[in-house]
């Protein structure tokens, strides 16, 4: 008790450790990110001041270079005067230059002159006030002579001898000089406001379409320290308010410009202000957060030991539970292989023993890393190997091994390094079981993401699995033996039985079924014995297991089988067969294969037929070419032979006789039939007339009458066509007028239903 009290009062003490430690980062994070901002506030500040006086030194130079040419152009219109020439040379010479968009002249009796012509001012504007005012810059003021829309005039008076005879306006529209410096601002990520000191009015204002004026901001809700009677009465400083438009803090710097009465402010959003001290809090938040997750991942593994015990105990019991149920579901072995996996998080886990015994659990997505054939059988000897060089230490009850790729293993066992490199093994932990009559069991994962987890568990539980084989093992045989062929290994029609029922219940999608016929297996029991013939089945069907692997494979006759394969596309199906084709080839082997395929199953007795019909086809086509390159060969050796197959050809027809009344090989375009198997009644020759006339004389002649009508209809090679093309195979079941039921039904023999042709029509008894 008293190690259980400590063991609590050392947790208890750790998770409140952990707790302080978080507290202590969070202050410190907490301070050094209201740091950060406090200096991000000054440093904003100091930038606006330093940016505020690159506009103001700029938008200065640019006035100042303005008034200048504008003082250049009313002395030429001084000497203009003097000479007694007018001013229209000056106007036609003038090119928009700086600010400057248009200039014209104020003269003496309020007359306005621009190169457009004259305009009287009288009563809008003085010349002697205007005169007396010398050289100015306005601020934001009405056009006087045009619409009334607001521009800037830059005013020089023109002298002769002392006296003012007229006065020169340079016009500076609020577009032109908003655009240039609302580019300079957008370039500093900033605003700018420019207004003239005595009006308020602005003259640059790069937030509105339509300048405002300073007063704008008298209602603003100004920061603590600042207010908008400091703004006004202060040649330069700092600002902030909240701004209306986006809600969020705004900080300005504003100045004076000295040679004008022209007041500036550069402000900056405190998006704009903090963006790279946000960045700066994320990459701390980021920090810390790390910090506290290591904290909590402390936390986590105090408290995941005891987890972990809980878990391991948990699915120890349930794996032995189901362990327990192996004699009555054979796929109890399954599940807790599979449970060891997901609880390992392998890649796959094995059982195997000297006695032969072989399971194991892979996910269906990592099938092409399982290890086959003879790949496998080395694997599995290699592992029994190191348990032998164990034994020779002592005797071995149960132990526990693990096996990695590395310089060790390459020294001393390179075959099995570079074998491990080759197919992917990270690692193999596996324990073995032994007893004094040398039988060995060896539980194992390969790749498992959890060592420690998947050795106590593999431990725990390796007994009782060893034991349960051990019981299923002797328990199954006959069960094995009633559903396995003897000879091939492969499932009998016993279990065909079964597994149908359980297909045509669970549907399943993508699924084929594969009839495979034996080609001349009576031929090569005549002519080598029935040891070759037996060896030549042994063959076909481990080839079927190679290519199949993991579907269901039976033998259904002497030289049949019949292969189903689940949620396999068609496509891969048939490449599945020319690769089991390509395996006989090196035999001589030779089988004829029929293929039906349903997106989902709803009937496995009709896709047998179906795929049994197209095997006899492709039987009787085997004969035909063998029998067509036998008569060539024949002439060219100049002498006759008994030509081989024949006899089977004969038996396949009899034995089709059994169940079928007819079966053709139809065009529907031509309406032309290639006979496989002809009664007597429909006398067809293909030279003499279409197949659908003969349909019609055999509708009439032994159809019931009450069944006329239905065969009539269903006799339409336009609606078989819309039928294929649906992906269905039309049918009808109608009575002779002997009695007989018959099942006439189409199938499509072409590899897609886009261009219905080339049909199969089959009448079989019902």
């Amino acid at each position: 008790m008293a190690t259980t009290y400590e063991r609590k009062k050392q947790r208890q003490n750790n998770i409140m450790y952990s707790i302080i430690t978080a507290v202590l980062v969070f202050a410190v994070f907490f301070t050094m990110v209201t740091t950060f901002y406090v200096k991000a506030e000054n440093d904003a500040y100091e930038m606006l001041h330093i940016q505020t006086k690159q506009i103001k030194d700029d938008l200065m130079l640019q006035l100042k270079s303005d008034r200048e040419n504008l003082v250049t152009m009313a002395n030429f219109a001084a000497k203009l005067y003097a000479d007694g020439e007018s001013y229209d040379l000056m106007f036609e010479s003038f090119k928009p230059i700086g600010l400057f968009a248009n200039i014209g002249i104020l003269n003496q009796d309020n007359t306005f002159v621009t190169k457009m012509g004259s305009v009287d001012l009288n009563g809008k504007i003085s010349f002697e006030a205007e005169a007396a005012r010398g050289a100015y810059i306005s601020g934001r003021e009405p056009d006087l002579t045009g619409d009334g829309k607001d521009l800037i005039r830059s005013a020089v008076p023109i002298q002769v001898n002392g006296v003012t005879v007229g006065v020169l306006y340079g016009v500076i529209p609020l577009d032109v000089i908003g655009e240039k410096y609302n580019n300079m601002a957008k370039e500093l990520n900033a605003q700018l406001f420019v207004y003239d000191k005595e009006t308020g009015k602005f003259v640059i204002d790069t937030i509105s379409e339509e300048p405002g004026e300073l007063a704008d901001f008298k209602d603003r809700e100004y920061n603590d320290g600042y207010s908008y009677d400091k703004l006004v009465n202060s040649e330069k400083g700092y600002t902030s308010f909240k701004s209306i438009i986006t809600g969020e803090d705004l900080y300005i710097h504003y100045s004076t410009l000295e040679d004008f009465d022209w007041g500036i402010m550069l402000a900056r959003y405190e998006t704009q202000v903090f963006e790279e001290t946000h960045k700066i809090a994320k990459n701390l938040v980021g920090f810390f957060t790390v910090i506290l997750l290591i904290i909590v991942a402390y936390l986590q593994l105090i408290l995941k030991s005891e987890k972990d015990r809980a878990k391991l105990h948990s699915e120890s019991s349930e794996i032995r539970h189901l362990l327990l149920e192996i004699n009555q579901q054979q796929e109890k072995i399954t599940t807790a292989l599979q449970r060891i996996k997901e609880f390992s998080n392998a890649r796959s886990v094995f059982f195997t023993d000297t006695d032969g015994e072989d399971f194991y659990y892979i996910n269906p997505d990592m099938r092409e890393k399982l290890l086959v054939g003879e790949d496998r059988k080395y694997f599995h000897a290699e592992l029994f190997r190191y348990v032998a060089n164990i034994r020779h230490t002592g005797d071995l009850a149960i132990r526990f091994m693990r096996i990695v790729p590395n310089k060790h293993l390459l020294k001393t066992n390179p075959d099995l390094y570079h074998f491990s490199i080759q197919h992917s093994i990270k690692e193999v932990s596996f324990a073995i079981l032994a007893d004094k009559n040398n039988h060995v069991s060896i539980l194992g994962a390969i790749n498992p993401k959890k060592s420690a987890m998947v050795r106590k568990l593999i431990e725990d539980i390796s007994i009782c699995f060893t034991i349960a084989i051990y019981n299923k093992k002797h328990l199954s045989r006959t069960e094995l033996a009633a559903t396995t062929d003897s000879l091939t290994g492969a499932l009998n029609r016993v279990a065909y039985k079964k597994d149908i029922l359980v297909f045509d219940e669970e549907k399943p999608e993508d699924f084929s079924c594969i009839y495979i016929d034996v080609n001349e297996l009576h031929i090569r029991n005549n002519k080598y014995g029935h040891a070759a013939g037996d060896e030549m089945l042994i063959y076909i069907a481990n080839s079927l297991k190679e290519v199949f692997y993991g579907q269901h494979i039976y033998r259904m006759g002497g030289d049949e089988f019949l292969v189903f394969t689940q949620k396999v596309s068609q496509e891969n199906v048939k490449q599945n067969i020319e690769a089991f084709v390509e395996l006989l080839k090196p035999k001589g082997y030779h089988v004829a294969i029929g293929l039906s395929y349903r997106t989902q199953n709803t009937n496995c007795e009709e896709m047998v037929r179906e795929a049994e019909i197209r095997m006899y086809e492709a039987k009787a086509q085997y004969y035909q070419n063998k029998e067509q390159i036998s008569v060539s060969e024949d002439v060219e050796k100049t002498y006759m032979q008994v030509k081989t197959g024949i006899r089977e050809i004969d038996a396949m027809i009899s034995i089709l006789k059994e169940h079928y009344n007819g079966i053709y090989r139809v065009s529907l375009n031509t309406d032309n039939a290639h006979r496989i198997l002809m009664p007597a009644y429909l006398g067809y020759k293909e030279d003499e007339e279409h197949f659908s006339k003969l349909l019609k004389k055999y509708n009439n002649d032994l159809v019931h009458p009450d069944s006329h009508r239905a065969v009539t209809n269903f006799l339409n090679y336009d609606a078989i066509k819309r039928q294929i093309a649906e992906g269905k195979n039309p049918s009808i079941t109608y009575k002779k007028a002997n009695g007989e039921t018959v099942i006439l039904s189409v199938y499509n023999l072409a590899e897609n239903n886009d261009d219905v042709d080339d049909t199969l029509w089959v009448f079989a008894r019902e």
